[in-house]
């Protein structure tokens, strides 16, 4: 299974994909392409095995035009433990101001 690496923890490349979807979806806007991905910059701090309850929040760290920041944080819901925070920047269309 791709999800999962050789020792049976959820793959980096899968908590990456979660910064992605997660931070993308925070800035997206109704009607318009989504945002294309800039930048990442993941912290891997822990580990969650497959099949653990994982806590995903995020937040608007800023905007300026067209270009945006977010903050993805991924937790062990039981523990509260971070698993991992990533900061990623994107760039898409603004909302027409008429």
């Amino acid at each position: 299974m791709f999800m999962q690496d050789r020792d049976g923890n959820l793959a980096n490349g899968a908590i990456a994909n979660l910064v992605d979807e997660v931070g993308g979806a925070l800035v997206q806007i109704e009607g318009l392409p989504p945002s294309v991905s800039v930048d990442m910059s993941i912290a891997f701090l822990s580990t969650a095995k497959l099949g653990e309850e994982l806590e995903v929040t995020s937040r608007l760290l800023g905007e300026r035009g067209r270009y945006k920041g977010t903050l993805v944080v991924v937790r062990n819901q039981r523990t509260g433990e971070v698993i991992a925070e990533g900061r990623h920047s994107l760039f898409g269309r603004q909302a027409s101001k008429l």
